[in-house]
């Protein structure tokens, strides 16, 4: 019961962090991004054409739109910040980037200097909703040494519990991005959001020949996030194998006590087969003893495990650190494949374990057991 359980206790666990660190990741992220690979920024005109290109190319792309990606520095009374802005258009606040997720209030920009910034960065520099900021374009006052400044009013805030995220990026207007960065009828790309995430990889080969004759470079947030989602597939493997090995020694222990049972009731048995009972019928005796306890355990495991999800599903009574996990609980994702799989091999295995003790108790001869009776 308790290896059985904590297989699908921690299978269910793994395929809920799995899932809410790649809804987080392709959320706060986007799906796929299309810049050019010759500078840091696109015509519009080009956009648009590149924007027909990958819609016609796949059924799967549910949504773009262009973005505006520049360092800037937030600075409230004496206190300064370095962030990574985002100008986008106000749909894509949901459509793309997901901040009805991570956010309280509605994602909206209000006014022209409307800025989204993230939890972290708000407590860091005690940054509260409507309080003013100034926003200061780092690139303009290193190369024409001229001090630009435009003063945004905080709208909203997000909370990914991705800490970089929450403490680098702020969003605002892509209006308001073009005339602050002076890109005129530049952005910096595309960002795609598609209809099937799990098959990102495919969707990314299929945009990446429609472009192959524009100077364009298509990355999808797994090849941005390749060593932390390597990493959870690493993590998944001893977890589950100790699990394993677990489950094996309760199974070793079942078949070791029937093998017990067998030494101690030799006598009994040969009594039995001196009145005629057949030796096939002593080992099915012993095989639904097995059946039985293999039967009574996976019962108790899938009740026992469907409870502990369950409760930790409503009540999140499993606490976790957010700077370290990217969550605040312990998430989980009850998938019925685990309540049959596990279940149903460990049965198997449990009937092949009493066959052993099963065809000891058929090996034993009346006069044998009875010689010294």
């Amino acid at each position: 019961m308790l290896g059985i359980s904590s297989l699908i206790i921690i299978s269910c666990v793994s395929d809920g962090f799995s899932d809410v660190i790649n809804s987080k990741l392709s959320g706060i992220d986007g799906h796929i991004r299309i810049r050019s690979y010759l500078n840091d920024k696109i015509n519009e005109n080009d956009i648009r054409e590149i924007d027909s290109i990958i819609h016609q190319a796949s059924n799967s792309v549910k949504f773009t739109s262009p973005y505006i990606e520049k360092h800037a520095i937030i600075r409230k009374g004496s206190i300064s910040e370095g962030v990574i802005i985002y100008g986008v258009p106000e749909e894509s606040l949901d459509q793309i980037f997901q901040l009805n997720q991570f956010t309280k209030l509605k994602s909206q920009f209000h006014n022209e200097t409307g800025i989204i910034i993230g939890s972290k960065l708000a407590e860091m520099m005690n940054i509260q909703k409507d309080d003013d900021v100034i926003l200061i374009d780092p690139e303009t006052m290193i190369a024409n040494q001229l001090f630009k400044a435009k003063k945004m009013n905080v709208i909203n805030t997000f909370k990914t519990d991705f800490p970089e995220y929450d403490r680098l990026l702020a969003f605002i207007s892509i209006d308001t991005a073009k005339e602050y960065f002076s890109l005129e009828d530049h952005v910096s790309g595309l960002i795609v959001s598609v209809d099937t995430p799990e098959t990102i990889g495919n969707i990314d080969m299929i945009l990446s020949e429609s472009l192959k004759m524009k100077p364009c470079i298509t990355t999808t947030w797994k090849e941005r996030h390749a060593n932390l989602l390597e990493w959870l597939n690493i993590y998944d493997v001893p977890i589950k194998l100790i699990m394993f090995f677990i489950t094996a020694v309760g199974i070793f222990n079942i078949g070791a006590s029937l093998w017990m049972i067998i030494i101690e009731k030799t006598r009994d048995l040969g009594i039995l087969q001196a009145l005629g009972l057949d030796k096939s019928r002593i080992s099915i005796i012993i095989l639904i003893e097995g059946a039985i306890i293999g039967l009574l355990g996976s019962s108790l495991a899938i009740m026992f495990s469907m409870i502990v999800l369950i409760l930790q599903n409503i009540y999140h009574y499993i606490k976790l650190p957010s700077d370290i996990y990217f969550m605040d609980y312990l998430p989980v994702k009850i998938s019925p494949i685990y309540f049959i799989l596990y279940p149903f091999i460990t049965f198997l295995i449990t009937i092949w374990f009493s066959y052993l003790p099963a065809k000891k108790a058929t090996s034993v001869s009346p006069s044998d057991a009875l010689r010294y009776e």
